[in-house]
């Protein structure tokens, strides 16, 4: 059970622990979760910008292996049962637990007044066995969502990467831009996230998967500051090898490593001359990297 927004390498140590089990003891292996972080609903104001919207968390935990996955409707009426109703009405009645695996902070209950303790009384009662998975440290850091987060927040994607297991990724549609790129001979396609955590400003290498096919290129984040001319935050990718049309196109962009902070040139000139080498210590880290 738990929110599992990011779906870390720590969920990830509670999620295989759970298929090991599962294979020791041929009961289905369930994962119990939520369509939206539960501070949407106890308390908006607090909520934190999700790192993996809840297609995305089907699809990464489905790659885990699981059985089952429930994504539970985590809506006022969720949030007011009872520590004791949760245990009851979910896992005894509905999922008819015979374990359960959770993170040693976990929660739950109205006001998120059940702990562990309160957990491993009621498997006593009801005849289910609790297992406590100790968080993952690395580098002398505890993996967390907020510390994900704060990374990305950072421009941090490599060390990101680490506490994730994988490379961070943002799906979105490519919108109509103002052809800016194409102008200076670096065309890029403008993303419209559908997530709401994105890395800092900057220039990363990054990989763009279209139509199921991947390919190389440079993200952009930021707000063009050589034009001053638009304020919005934008996120461009500039694609190597590619010249097709893929407005209106859902795509993938994968943050691999930052090169730079966005700056402002003084002329579109000097900004073209900036993006060569951009491209061109791009393709040196690519040919670097492997099982990214």
């Amino acid at each position: 059970m738990g929110t599992f927004d990011g779906v870390h390498l720590g969920h990830q140590a509670i999620i295989n622990a759970l298929r090991r089990r599962s294979s020791q003891t041929g009961e289905k292996s369930i994962i119990l979760t939520f369509d939206i972080h539960p501070m949407a609903t106890v308390n908006p104001a607090k909520r934190p910008p999700l790192l993996t919207p809840a297609e995305e968390k089907i699809r990464l935990i489905g790659a885990l292996g699981v059985d089952t996955l429930v994504l539970a409707r985590f809506d006022e009426r969720f949030a007011n049962l009872t520590p004791g109703k949760f245990i009851k009405d979910i896992l005894v009645d509905r999922l008819e637990a015979a374990e359960v695996f959770v993170g040693d902070n976990f929660t739950f209950g109205r006001g998120a007044s059940g702990d562990i303790t309160f957990l491993k009384e009621s498997g006593s009662r009801y005849n289910f066995r609790v297992n406590v998975i100790p968080p993952v440290r690395m580098g002398g850091a505890t993996i967390s969502s907020t510390r994900v987060r704060s990374l990305l927040a950072n421009g941090k994607v490599r060390e990101a990467r680490l506490f994730l297991g994988r490379s961070y990724a943002l799906y979105g549609r490519v919108v109509h831009g103002v052809d800016r790129g194409r102008t200076i001979g670096y065309p890029t396609a403008n993303l419209k996230p559908h997530y709401e955590v994105v890395p800092a400003d900057g220039v990363y290498v990054g990989r763009i998967r279209i139509r199921s096919k991947d390919f190389n290129g440079l993200l952009n984040i930021g707000t063009q500051p050589t034009f001053r001319r638009d304020a919005r935050r934008l996120i461009e990718a500039h694609i190597f090898d590619f010249d097709q049309q893929v407005y209106g196109e859902d795509i993938r962009v994968t943050f691999l490593e930052r090169i730079r902070d966005e700056i402002a040139f003084e002329n579109k000139e000097a900004l073209a001359r900036q993006i060569e080498k951009d491209v061109a210590r791009a393709k040196e880290i690519l040919c670097k990297m492997v099982n990214l």
